[in-house]
């Protein structure tokens, strides 16, 4: 029998037009939730970076934070133990949403408190799961929202940073409100939970998964060591505007999106460098939101399920041609339209499945801190960022790409962004995993992939190195 995560017996006699009942100032973290936050103490956190151009004031800046937290009842929570797990019990007066000033150095600053902060974790027992670091300089500055990732996804981090900025630029305006602490029961419609067919279907799913999760343990290679959060890092670049416009274009007369197009680069150039036993599978996580239409746009929500991309028909690296290339991208674009529909199709599914499973999660999490060997490849694909640039007493100048760490667990990650006509990358890994090296190697190879397919002079910034042009072109013919 299956864990029953929707309604109590009695609210199951009284039919299913009766409504849940449930204790809305607390909730337990949810499965996937749980094994972000661990033991509270392992770092798991998204980090969201903005330049800005002109003057701000500590006082404004700080009463923007106030009026953050006021809006999301997240914000406002701890984490307790209870006797089911974890839990988020909301507070009546929540300490405040902890802002740390630093004097700016110079343009790379920012990068050496980023790598501060993404390994100090937070102390969710007391304060709240985000904070925030500003870089003062005079006409300069960098914004830095840190947010622990079970509550804090891309489009949430981006969402807290653009109402921040919004707060703080028109003291007045009405961000809203909203109560939901982000249950199950708030984000899968109720008939759903109550419905007897797919409580039936949910039972047999769960005993499934768990099978699939004792399978996949077995086949998995441990490494020689566990991974330090010191051994993580971040390598990260840009394209300018003419660039980044001519990957833009070229996609589009090829019918495919720039997302398809990095993906078989950054394929191609993990294979050329690490070799092609080194990488196995190539996943990218998905904005779930749109199929959870019970789920505010601007709500906190820290889970984004992946799903793996079909490397079938990629040809070996040394056959790799222009022609190929974009077939590859054409097949990937097809390949993950219909991996995302089947996964809008069952993510309730999925949810309300992973719930069943927390009698395995010390299994879940024991396998992570053994540091398995990794041979795959995640691309986070963020896409343009919707964010307003002018303000009235500033100027947001560049959004560097939102980085995560995955606590000291191997993952080779790429995050890929846009904002103002320019694109923003970054790989993250550690040591064990990409030596920083070959990271850097990876990204001249798959820039220059990107530029020699896309058969564009090197006179915009591709971050590439055009030495190393070794992409095979042969005639259409």
């Amino acid at each position: 029998m299956t864990q029953d995560v929707s309604t109590s017996a009695s609210e199951r006699r009284s039919g299913a037009s009766a409504p849940l009942q449930r204790n809305i100032r607390s909730r337990r973290l949810l499965l996937l939730e749980r094994t972000m936050y661990r033991e509270g103490r392992t770092p798991f956190t998204s980090v969201f970076t903005i330049q800005l151009f002109g003057r701000l004031a500590e006082g404004r800046l700080q009463q923007a934070l106030f009026r953050l937290q006021a809006k999301h009842p997240l914000l406002r929570c701890v984490i307790e133990d209870g006797v089911d797990g974890p839990r988020f019990v909301l507070q009546n007066r929540p300490a405040p949403i902890p802002l740390r000033l630093v004097e700016r150095k110079n343009d790379d600053h920012w990068q050496t408190e980023v790598r501060r902060e993404w390994v100090a974790p937070f102390d969710a027992s007391r304060d709240p799961l985000v904070r925030l670091v500003w870089l003062r300089g005079g006409e300069v500055s960098e914004l830095i929202l840190v947010g622990h990732h079970c509550i804090c996804d891309g489009q949430s981090g981006m969402t807290l940073l653009r109402e921040c900025l919004s707060a703080y630029d028109e003291p007045e305006k009405d961000l809203g409100t909203y109560d939901s602490l982000g249950a199950i029961e708030d984000v899968v419609p109720a008939a759903l939970l109550k419905n007897r067919s797919f409580r039936r279907r949910m039972r047999w799913k769960i005993g499934l998964l768990r099978l699939i999760f004792l399978w996949e343990r077995r086949k998995k290679v441990r490494s020689a060591s566990p991974i330090r959060g010191d051994q993580m890092y971040f390598h990260r670049w840009s394209l300018d505007k003419a660039a980044s416009l001519q990957l833009t274009e070229r996609c589009r007369a090829e019918g495919v999106t720039v997302f398809a197009a990095m993906s078989v680069a950054f394929l191609q150039a993990f294979r050329e460098v690490r070799g092609t036993q080194a990488l196995r599978n190539i996943y990218t996580m998905v904005n779930a939101r749109r199929f959870m239409p019970l789920l505010r746009p601007d709500a906190m929500f820290g889970m984004a399920p992946g799903v793996k991309l079909s490397m079938k028909g990629v040809p070996p690296p040394q056959e790799m041609s222009a022609s190929s290339f974009w077939t590859c991208a054409q097949a990937i674009k097809s390949d993950l339209t219909r991996q995302v529909d089947v996964l809008g199709r069952d993510i309730y599914d999925y949810l309300v499945g992973m719930e069943a499973m927390h009698g395995i999660y010390g299994r879940l999490i024991g396998d992570t801190k053994s540091a398995l060997t990794v041979r795959h490849v995640t691309i986070s694909n963020m896409g343009r960022l919707e964010f307003p640039q002018r303000y009235q007493s500033f100027w947001v100048e560049t959004i560097y790409s939102p980085l995560v760490m995955i606590s000291p667990t191997p993952a080779n990650t790429v995050v890929i962004s846009s904002f103002a006509g320019r694109m923003e990358l970054a790989i993250v890994s550690d040591e064990q995993s990409l030596p920083p090296d070959q990271a850097r190697a990876i990204r001249w190879r798959a820039m220059d992939i990107l530029r020699d397919c896309a058969e564009y002079p090197p006179s915009s910034n591709w971050g590439s190195r055009t030495s190393r042009l070794r992409v095979r072109r042969k005639q259409d013919e």
